[in-house]
Formats: structure tokens, sequence, C-alpha cells
């Protein structure tokens, strides 16, 4: 009997954010495994987020001896982060000399010029909205960039049956968004407060340790909270979001999923520009965009707003050509890969 796993393409990914417990990122790296698996590459090894992958021996012996790797950049290579560094630098690394390399799914905003001298290596880069690729291209002097939505979209709107009904408030990677968000679920009777974010489901039976959990996370100390919830997984999640009129967040991914739901929302910026970016790539510009201020005086029906027509038209364009563009970038990430085994059969 022929071993598929043997006869098959090697791939090792870096950067796995699945392990941040994030319906976004878990959905980022279950589109990203899929679509290369769907490929018939086997995935060898997994490098999960800041890992110090330059003093793992193990992992860099499965670099050498496989026919692919990918970096998730997702939000990590941004402002001269140095864990955004760290990834990047792997393109100097002599375990990666004659393996294809890819850069994916890459935030990439105000970052040192030198690291152009990183990226210029890679043989396939692909940014997740327009003005990263144009960061990158700058940053190298030549275009070598792709853009390709966030891969949490990549397969395009989702249907869900059932009426919508009430709002949803999320949470934001910043402490003090989350707060404002917190006071804003309370003052508005949010039907929901629902972060990205997913725990045990141990601590769901225990009311008390869910206020406490509410309060030492938001810092909001109130009596009247929204009904917390956590979806134990993905689909969970875009369910909940399907179901509700409203969604008010500061997260990127939440803004990403509400679209694949066709969910109305209004958001807060995040620690980086890529909210407004995605906006812009959608064509919808700011307008859903929300400041602090714009919280604090938000009201109930204005939080609610529907999508108007060029709203609902533009985003299922961009939600398809997110379908489309990462079918693509799959295709072209098992080409490398398959030509790699070839050559060094």
């Amino acid at each position: 009997m022929i071993d598929d796993a043997a006869s098959s393409p090697k791939c090792v990914i870096l950067n796995d954010t699945s392990t941040r417990y994030h319906h976004g990122c878990i959905r980022v790296m279950e589109q990203l495994k899929s679509g290369l698996v769907d490929r018939g590459i086997t995935i060898a090894a997994c490098a999960p987020a800041r890992h110090d992958w330059e003093n793992d021996p193990k992992l860099i012996e499965h670099i050498r001896s496989c026919d692919l790797v990918v970096i998730n950049g997702e939000g990590t290579l941004h402002h001269g982060n140095a864990s955004g560094e760290r990834l990047l630098k792997l393109a100097t690394c002599d375990a990666v000399k004659g393996v294809p390399i890819a850069l994916v799914n890459a935030l990439y905003e105000q970052n040192p010029e030198h690291w152009g001298r990183y990226v210029e290596k890679f043989d396939i880069v692909s940014a997740r909205d327009t003005q990263s690729a144009k960061e990158i291209n700058d940053s190298i002097g030549r275009p070598v960039a792709r853009t390709v939505a966030d891969l949490s979209m990549s397969t395009g709107a989702l249907s869900y049956d059932g009426l919508r009904d009430g709002l949803i408030v999320g949470d934001s990677v910043k402490w003090n968004r989350r707060t404002d968000l917190a006071k804003a679920a309370s003052r508005l009777s949010a039907d929901l407060y629902v972060p990205t974010k997913t725990l045990s489901s141990l601590i769901w039976k225990s009311t008390v340790a869910k206020r406490a959990l509410y309060a030492l996370y938001n810092g909001v100390l109130t009596l009247r909270q929204p009904k917390f919830v956590m979806p134990r997984d993905v689909d969970g999640y875009l369910r909940l979001l399907s179901s509700c009129e409203g969604h008010i967040t500061g997260r990127f991914h939440a803004v990403c999923l509400s679209m694949v739901t066709g969910t109305p929302f209004l958001a807060l910026s995040s620690n980086a520009s890529k909210i407004e970016r995605l906006l812009t790539d959608v064509g919808i510009g700011a307008s859903r965009i929300l400041t602090p201020d714009d919280l604090s005086s938000l009201t109930l029906l204005r939080a609610v707003r529907p999508f108007d027509s060029g709203e609902v038209q533009a985003i299922q364009a961009y939600l398809e050509s997110a379908r489309t563009n990462a079918a693509t970038l799959m295709d072209d990430l098992a080409h490398l890969a398959f030509h790699h085994m070839e050559n060094a059969a």
C-alpha cells in the first residue's frame, strides 16, 4: 500500500495563531490548513505564535526536510514589532536554503526599511489589504506582493436560516476600548456581550465566575451586565452574529466575520489601521468606524444600522473576490510545494 503522506509534499507553518483562543485566528488557520491539505499537501509541523523557532532543533529539522514553509503574517508585522522581525528572519536561515517560502495573510504597516531585505527573499508574498501590499512593494522597490483578503473570509459569504433580532457588543484588543465597549453594552442594554475570544466551558457552570471574568476582562464593575456569551467554536460565533440585527466591536476579525454573515456592524479602531484598510478595500469607507466619543453618545436606534444597497453590493463583491483570490493563492502554494518535491526526488 502506498503511503499518501510519504508521497505528498510537506509543509511547515509558522505563526499558528489558533492557539490564542480567538475565533478569527482559529478560522484563519482552519482555512489555511484545509486549503493546503485539499490540494494534497501534508502539514508536517506548525509553530505557534511567538514561538522561538531559531532555538527549536526539531522544528528546524522539519523545515530542512519540507517542501514549503508558510508564514501566517496576520496581525504580527506592524510598527516594527520584534516578534514580526523574528518571523521574517526565517528567510535568511540556512535551513530554508532551497526550500520555497511564502508569507501570507499579512498586515504590513509602518515597519523599518531593512525588513524589505527579508521580504524580498520570499517566493510568494500575499498581503491582506492593498495598503499593506503597497508598503511591502515600496520596501523592496518592485511589485512582489499580491492582495488576498484575510483568510477568515476565504469561503465567501455564509448563509444561516432564521430571523435577526437584537444587538451584540464585542471586545477589543485594546484595554481602554474594551472598557468603552462594556460601558456602551450596559448603557444600550445590549442583548449579548460576545467577545471574539473563547475559553473552556468549565467557567460557564458558575454565574459568579462569569460576572467576575466580565469585570476583570473589561475593567468595568456594574450591576447591569448584558448576557455574557463565549461560543465554544467558530461556527457558534458565526451563528450568533448571523442572529443579531447589529454588532459593535473593536476587533478586526469580528468585522471580517460580520461581513461574512451579512451582519451590520460598527467598529472602533484597533491597534493598527487594519479595520480602516479593510473597509477601504471593500469600498464602504469609514462611515462605520466609531470614535470613543461617538460610542459614548451612541443611541440604540443608531447602533442598529442596516446595510444600504451600495454596502450590500460592495460587501458581496469583496467576499466573492476573497473566495477566488484565496483559491488562486492556495493553488500557487501547492504548485511551489509539488515542484520542490519533484526536483528533490
